[in-house]
């Protein structure tokens, strides 16, 4: 018979999914996850994410899954930045 233990402590990227929304635990951007897994020559899983900046470049990064939380995919309505969206004149 075959039997399997699973570590509760134990945290992998497995926790997250591609398309799941995060932030950083330290704060920062809501960024999207486009790769969660094994990364060459890097130990370990790791998320790699994908976030426009505040000059509205494209922007990507690797992350430690213990780096980052996950955020609804949603935000509010009341939580737009109005001052920062350019408006047609």
């Amino acid at each position: 018979m075959l039997t399997a233990t699973i570590d509760a402590f134990q945290t992998t990227s497995a926790a997250f999914s591609v398309g799941d929304v995060v932030t950083l635990k330290e704060g920062g951007p809501r960024m999207t996850v486009t790769y969660a897994g094994p990364v060459a020559l890097n130990p370990g899983d790791w998320l790699i994410c994908e976030w426009f900046d505040e000059h509205g470049e494209l922007r990507h990064e690797m992350f430690a899954p213990q780096a980052v939380r996950t955020e609804p995919r949603s935000i509010p309505a009341g939580s737009v930045q109005w001052h920062r969206i350019g408006r047609a004149a």
